[in-house]
């Protein structure tokens, strides 16, 4: 009761949470009986957070989602392979026209509009995918420092 007096929400929202954080073992219950029948009704229930266990889930769970994005944008790369290759030809056969003062117009119209069109697909993928892999890292980087530093 006093957990749902302090949350925003209703005592029945507040009793769900607790329960999907206890079963997610974000939390540990501790009862403590007042009398000896063990009736709930006069049982205090305190709740602790095992914070270094909580940041060794996270971790895991972290270590877990890269793998996941990796694989992904692996598999996304290799399922467009020949249009990302063909795409660094025709990017290196510009440049290098480019280097000699030739004129590179014929060279950019090596990708058809529909290969132009599903290789920029892939690539906002990739690096949307690149970006979720970058903010994992930075979570990573906390959880692992976190409680490390000294206190002075």
């Amino acid at each position: 009761a006093v957990v749902s007096t302090q949350s925003t929400g209703a005592y029945k929202d507040a009793k769900e949470l607790l329960y999907k954080l206890y079963t997610e073992h974000f939390l540990q219950i501790q009862e403590l009986h007042r009398t000896p029948d063990f009736c709930p009704t006069r049982t205090f229930y305190l709740f602790n957070v095992p914070i270094e266990k909580l940041r060794l889930k996270l971790l895991n769970t972290c270590y877990k989602a890269i793998f996941n994005l990796m694989a992904i944008r692996k598999e996304k790369l290799n399922d467009n392979a020949r249009l990302v290759d063909k795409s660094l030809r025709a990017d290196a056969a510009v440049l290098l026209a480019k280097q000699r003062g030739l004129s590179p117009d014929d060279l950019e119209d090596m990708l058809t509009s529909s290969e132009k069109k599903q290789l920029g697909s892939c690539m906002r993928i990739v690096k949307r995918l690149d970006l979720g892999e970058i903010n994992i890292l930075d979570s990573i980087c906390a959880l692992t420092h976190f409680g490390t530093s000294a206190v002075g």
